[in-house]
């Protein structure tokens, strides 16, 4: 793929790559001053970085090409085990696919990182300062420092970086590219509601070997099944299930919801509404398209294939002492990732938009404090991501507004959400097509609650979690149960909140033990059984 960039970009006499002149530039030690002006990079081989070296870049724009293909590999600046180092201005340029356009010149898939700092020993990086950076259009992490990932669990570190600070950055339509969570199967399956080219684009990308031309006869969905065949179905799990979709099914079948498959021959299979019950009856001829591994065609189908790590416009793993204040983010994706880290602070950040994740606290973080950021959601998918048993966090004077899909806290140990505000963070439940997302479970409009909190081990527990003082002005379609809470939780308390503008219900798994609800204005308390995941897309 490499060698492919480089002659595609050669090729072109008015590209004339810059790689040379910087690295040049980045081999002195010290203080190395890169000159304002435009720097064409292809990006087919990593500029290198050194320790002990404060590059000043104010006035520097790093462009890349106008036109990548699809799965395109492109690291500007990359170092392994770096310490003592400062990166202060400079702008990264590129051309982030975006489906609000007709015409994009980078394809969905391609993956752009400006600086890449990796990990390999003990004590290897440390002391990182990034500063006044900017970029506009990078189809992934502008600023990644990433330490040894431990291959024991997903939660273990053997490296950390150490001393990672981010600073008054401004890293706009940056980070990794993705489709949003149905996205494209809500097209495919209801085209009336976008335009031709939308629909015609969706076939382009949407994962159409997940797809087969079926008529209907009696009870059977007929089809050649020799070929990566249809089986029973064992779970309700999405991976089980099958949708379909066209303007001829008959009129027994719903569009888009699921159904299982209760009996699978090489000629056809039979389908039921639910696991292992009786096969629906067609009554009618019809035709039309079968969807099968919903996982893959759509949860599966919203980032780039192959695009690796770099979800955000910054992407910090494995990280200690991580600091990261006054900057502004938005993104075609998830707005920023921090993962695997301790020590964590999130201050006066403005997250100006996001397509998918807006504040991402990711899976197995330690001692975070996110405070006085604004974050706008856009419509995207959570406006708060607090994933996978993340521990001592507390959010206090934020305000989170526009989201698609609430936010998400999942088991988490210790937690802390105090004196914030939310304001319509539900707009996924939308039912115009253009906003909302289309649930395939039941083939209507998503009802993602406000707040929920969720487990990822089906038995395990979580708590402490105190929710007090915060003010929750909830959207049109907000559903009444706004607020969930898992089975297993422990030590509750959910006090002093205010809800407005319609009835609110915060709903308590009974098995939660030690818990305090009250003093909610404007919401009742119920306990009844929830989900263990649920709203989990």
């Amino acid at each position: 793929m490499k060698a492919f960039l480089t002659a595609l970009f050669f090729t072109s006499l008015v590209w004339a790559d810059d790689s040379a002149k910087l690295t040049a530039l980045l081999s002195k030690d010290g203080v190395v001053t890169i000159p304002a002006g435009d720097y064409h990079l292809d990006g087919s081989k990593p500029i290198p970085l050194k320790s002990n070296t404060t590059v000043m870049a104010h006035g520097a724009r790093f462009i890349l090409p106008e036109s990548l293909p699809d799965q395109a590999r492109v690291v500007l600046f990359a170092g392994e085990n770096i310490a003592h180092f400062a990166w202060h201005g400079g702008e990264f340029v590129g051309q982030v696919f975006d489906p609000a356009k007709k015409e994009n010149t980078w394809e969905p898939s391609a993956n752009t990182k400006g600086i890449e700092i990796t990990t390999t020993v003990a004590g290897g990086t440390h002391d990182l300062l990034f500063r006044e950076v900017k970029s506009n259009g990078m189809a992934a992490a502008v600023i990644g420092v990433h330490g040894k990932y431990g291959k024991k669990s997903e939660s273990d570190v053997e490296h950390y970086a150490e001393r990672v600070a981010v600073e008054s950055c401004t890293l706009l339509r940056s980070g990794k590219f993705m489709w949003d969570y149905g996205y494209l199967w809500q097209i495919i399956t209801f085209p009336e509601h976008y335009e031709t080219w939308e629909v015609e684009r969706a076939k382009k990308y949407f994962r159409t070997d997940l797809m087969r031309e079926v008529t209907f006869r009696g009870d059977q969905v007929r089809f050649d099944n020799t070929t990566r065949p249809l089986v029973v179905s064992k779970s309700d799990e999405p991976q089980e299930a099958i949708t379909f979709t066209g303007k001829d099914l008959p009129q027994s079948l719903v569009r888009g919801h699921q159904y299982f498959v209760i009996e699978s021959t090489p000629e056809f299979v039979r389908v039921s509404e639910t696991l292992g019950g009786e096969a629906v009856q067609f009554g009618e001829a019809g035709a039309g398209s079968l969807i099968f591994l919903i996982n893959a065609a759509y949860l599966g189908a919203y980032a780039p294939t192959g695009s690796g790590p770099g979800k955000g416009a910054f992407d910090i793993v494995g990280a200690r002492d991580v600091r990261v204040t006054g900057c502004q983010l938005s993104a075609i994706g998830d707005t920023m990732h921090i993962q695997r880290c301790k020590n964590i602070v999130f201050a006066n950040n403005h997250i100006l938009g996001s397509r998918m994740g807006a504040f991402f606290l990711a899976e197995f973080c330690q001692n975070a404090t996110i405070t006085g950021n604004l974050v706008d959601g856009t419509n995207g998918s959570r406006v708060i991501s607090v994933e996978k048993s993340c521990t001592d966090v507390t959010m206090t004077g934020n305000t989170f507004r526009g989201g698609g899909r609430g936010a998400w806290i999942n088991q988490p140990v210790n937690f802390i959400m105090t004196g914030n505000v939310f304001i319509n963070n539900t707009t996924k439940n939308d039912p115009d097509p253009r906003l909302g997302r289309i649930a395939y479970r039941t083939a209507q409009p998503g009802q993602f609650p406000e707040l929920y909190f969720t487990l990822y081990e089906p038995g395990a527990t979580y708590g402490p979690i105190i929710v007090k003082d915060n003010i929750f002005q909830l959207g049109d379609h907000c559903p009444e149960e706004a607020v969930t809470f898992a089975p297993n939780g422990h030590d509750l308390v959910f006090t002093g909140n205010t809800f407005q503008n319609k009835p609110a219900t915060i709903v308590v798994d009974p098995t939660c033990t030690r818990s305090t609800i009250e003093g909610n204005l404007g919401a009742k308390t119920v306990k009844k059984p929830v989900d263990f995941n649920h709203g989990r897309r």
